[in-house]
């Protein structure tokens, strides 16, 4: 393997003249003798430095080290002006290079350290090379360089990095394969809302209302820096205009504060962010809620979430019973879950370690929960990583088991840290964490929009179908693409409305299963706008209810067949008063078609029915049937009326007196709407209730 390298160095050497290693020494520079000592003392403070840097990876403060990398690339660029051609300084500067931002600028340093010689240079600077023609996508040369490396380690010292190297290897296989069959997306640097410092960590609201981010600029709170000597991070939030994300604002207090602050996720509805903090030396996960147009003080979450370890990321569940996080509990950062066993007294149960198969011995960094309740986003170190953190995708099956991580290919991911990552609700686009270079600053947010495989050619002109920070890829021009990721989602979105005044309500919206009778989750609408959204994962028949302290309850009905398309429903809720004339439609009593007899999946809008009567003495109800015009008008009145009945006696059996009920049945004689559609029919076949006295 050493001749390719031979090979090599003579190819970059036809037609020059060969370079010598050339020593710092006081012989090779008879006329420069304070130069060279200053090179000399640049040498000696950039090995300060690489050595500060290396203790920093082993503490594991990546930012720190980076830091110091840089620092010494500062004093061993100094020497090189003064002396270009030494090994040792090369490799040393090439080295930096790779534990910088820059990293693809390490391969000519590592290069011209073995040019100069060959015989003596580190024997780590083919690892070290290896890792570099990773960032430049050489993968058949890194892999070369991984076995050059394995023929200088001795026999003990391959025994003990044996596993290692075989991991890189493979490693680097896989990230040749997925490098030379691209995924098909378009992916753009997202230049309104980043900056010439690190921004990371996007998330969206499953609208798309805002996005709020993380950045280490300059108008931070405080205005302070760490050890690293960047700005401490703040928070950071961006709204839609005209379908392109805004001019960015700190997101003040109580959010930020004068020391770091990290938002790690934001509810699907936007009424919750979780955050991240430092706490004596400790990384917790914290939590803050949306009152009215103002985010609550931060706090921290339960002893059963936070332990003595660090915890430093966070997901929603798309119910919002669920927390998915990373910890580092068990030795190396992995993916764990807790669910809430008691809302009133904020009582989560104990954090679990996520199904085996998606855990590895390497760190896991960020996770991401799909509002489509069985899909996970998450970054990783292992599995088939390209290199650094890879973003990687698992569906949850109906037995409850994860899916073998998939790696989401390149462009997406690259040798560069992919580490945060989150989809639209419709699958169509994500936001993306990396820190490639050619982006603006040190991280940046990436927008993703995901393309379909091509159909059929319908001209054969080449035409750039993927774009990417790496590396273009030319395709022939296919019809318009369709999208890759389907997700089987309905989010219904809206503001809940007094009737009369029209003016928000708070409400409690309350999201059963009709068919287990089970509650699925709970959300409340904003106390100022009144806006709620809530994600709704497809197959279970949900009933809806919201309520609100005063008022009728509404309940809307979705039954999500398993598999249907992605759905967002705009609807404003109306909420009545408790007053004379008032009339609301049940959308969640049912009966088989023909039929009077209430079936099985009634049973929960009936008992908020019940309550209704139980909580107001005084009340007396119409029930009322309707149906559509199809089939003779007696026949309708009569199923109509004896639909009424059934609901009547459900309440007079559960102990409400007859007295206060009424039966009528209408049959088609008052429509919501036309017949003329489906949908409208639809509607027509209903069961109302109206307040008769009070």
């Amino acid at each position: 393997m050493r001749n390719l390298y031979l090979i090599l160095i003579l190819n970059l050497i036809v037609n020059s003249v060969f370079t010598q290693n050339v020593e710092f020494r006081a012989r090779n520079f008879p006329d420069d003798n304070g130069a060279l000592r200053t090179a000399t003392d640049n040498i000696k403070n950039g090995d300060d430095f690489i050595r500060d840097a290396e203790n920093a990876l082993t503490e594991r403060n990546e930012n720190l080290s980076i830091s110091l990398y840089e620092k010494a690339l500062e004093h061993y660029l100094q020497a090189q002006n003064f002396n270009p051609n030494n090994s040792e300084l090369n490799f040393k500067i090439g080295k930096c290079y790779l534990g910088s931002y820059e990293k693809s600028k390490s391969l000519s340093y590592l290069l011209k350290a073995v040019e100069l010689d060959s015989e003596n240079v580190d024997p780590d600077v083919f690892y070290l090379l290896a890792l570099a023609y990773k960032y430049h996508n050489e993968y058949e040369k890194a892999i070369e360089s991984f076995n050059e490396y394995q023929n200088t380690l001795s026999r003990k010292q391959l025994q003990n990095s044996r596993r290692v190297l075989r991991t890189e290897i493979n490693d680097t296989r896989s990230a040749g394969q997925l490098f030379a069959n691209p995924v098909r997306v378009f992916i753009s640097n997202l230049e309104s809302v980043n900056s010439v410092y690190s921004d990371y960590c996007a998330s969206i609201t499953a609208d798309e209302e805002f996005l709020i981010f993380n950045s280490r600029r300059t108008d931070v709170t405080g205005g302070r820096k760490d050890e690293d000597g960047r700005y401490f991070s703040d928070i950071y939030i961006s709204y839609k205009d005209h379908g392109a994300w805004g001019t960015p604002r700190n997101m003040g207090a109580p959010l930020n504060t004068e020391g770091h602050d990290e938002s790690v996720a934001v509810a699907p509805d936007g009424q919750k962010m979780y955050l991240h903090k430092v706490d004596n030396n400790i990384s917790n996960i914290y939590l803050s809620s949306l009152q009215g147009d103002r985010w609550q003080e931060p706090e921290i979450m339960p002893s059963a979430i936070n332990t003595q370890n660090n915890q430093t990321h966070a997901s929603f569940s798309h119910d919002g019973i669920k927390i998915y996080y990373i910890s580092d509990q068990m030795g190396d950062p992995d993916i764990f879950f807790s669910g809430i066993m008691d809302r009133n007294r904020n009582q989560w149960g104990r954090g679990q370690r996520i199904g085996y198969g998606l855990y590895t011995t390497s760190d896991e960094g960020a996770i991401y929960f799909h509002p489509d309740g069985k899909t996970i986003y998450f970054s990783s170190k292992g599995h088939n990583s390209m290199g650094g953190y890879d973003i990687f995708k698992s569906v949850q099956g109906r037995d409850g088991i994860w899916s073998r991580p998939e790696n989401l290919g390149y462009p997406i991911n690259t040798p560069y840290d992919e580490k945060y990552f989150t989809v639209s609700a419709d699958g169509k686009f994500a936001y993306l964490t990396s820190n490639r270079e050619g982006g603006k600053g040190e991280w940046d947010i990436y927008k993703i929009r995901f393309l379909g495989p091509p159909k059929h050619n319908i001209i054969d002109n080449e035409d750039q179908l993927l774009a990417s920070i790496a590396q273009p890829i030319r395709e022939i021009k296919p019809e318009p693409a369709v999208e890759v990721i389907t997700t089987n989602l309905t989010v219904l979105k809206g503001r809940v409305l007094d009737d009369f005044t029209k003016k928000p309500v708070e409400a409690t919206i309350e999201i059963v299963d009709n068919v287990s009778g089970q509650i699925v989750s709970v959300f409340y609408s904003n106390s100022l706008t009144g806006k709620f959204l809530v994600s709704l994962p497809s197959g279970i028949n949900y009933g809806i209810a919201v309520r609100a302290e005063g008022y009728l309850f509404h309940s809307e009905n979705f039954d999500l067949p398993e598999l249907s398309d992605y759905q967002l429903v705009d609807k404003d809720i109306m909420l009545k008063n408790i007053a004379i004339g008032s009339k609301i439609v049940l959308r969640n009593i049912f009966f088989d078609s023909g039929q009077s007899r209430l079936r099985p999946e009634s049973t929960t809008e009936l008992n908020r029915l019940f309550d209704l009567m139980q909580d107001i003495p005084n009340l007396t109800i119409e029930i009322s049937g309707h149906t559509d015009n199809v089939g003779g008008e007696s026949f309708n009145i009569r199923l109509s009326e004896e639909r009424a009945t059934a609901v009547v006696n459900f309440l007079v059996q559960k102990g409400i007196n007859r007295s206060r009920l009424i039966a009528k049945g209408y049959g088609p004689n008052r429509p919501m709407t036309s017949n003329d559609s489906a949908e409208g029919r639809q509607m027509n076949r209903r069961t109302e209730f109206e307040i008769i006295r009070n």
